[in-house]
């Protein structure tokens, strides 16, 4: 990846499953993720949980039907409802990330920034670290 300074971005939270559509998308190339520290044992199931299945379901996303893919945004959903029920909030963002090629060619490819958060705000500003370029 490309070295630059750090980056102040604006991630929006995912209200509904269908919100972290476009996140999915890029995920499948690249991906950012953190999060506040859980207060509770609760609190740090339901992100691992979120995690874990935003992985898994970027990992194969493109691999999936229109009807398969609609159904995993659902089950988002249930995991948004669950970290809401906690007070915590998903922010998402998909940022132009320039990486090099092995053989050092510079190429583009979306990357997906996620965070969770304690909150409802609408909006998050994260830091991106150095290692990746917005475009």
């Amino acid at each position: 990846m490309a070295q630059s300074p750090s980056e102040t971005l604006e991630l929006h939270r995912a209200v509904v499953g269908r919100d972290l559509w476009a996140a999915l998308e890029a995920a499948q190339y690249a991906r950012a993720i953190a999060h506040d520290d859980p207060r509770t044992e609760a609190e740090e199931a339901q992100m691992r949980d979120f995690f874990d299945f935003f992985a898994e379901s970027a990992e194969h996303w493109e691999g999936k039907s229109a009807v398969d893919q609609a159904m995993a945004l659902e089950r988002f959903a249930d995991r948004l409802a669950a970290l809401d029920a906690l007070d915590l909030s998903v922010y998402w963002a998909v940022v132009q990330g320039r990486f090099r090629t092995p053989e050092g060619e510079p190429v583009e490819l979306p990357v997906a920034v996620l965070s969770v958060a304690q909150g409802d705000a609408p909006t998050l500003t994260v830091d991106l670290p150095g290692t990746v370029e917005s475009a």
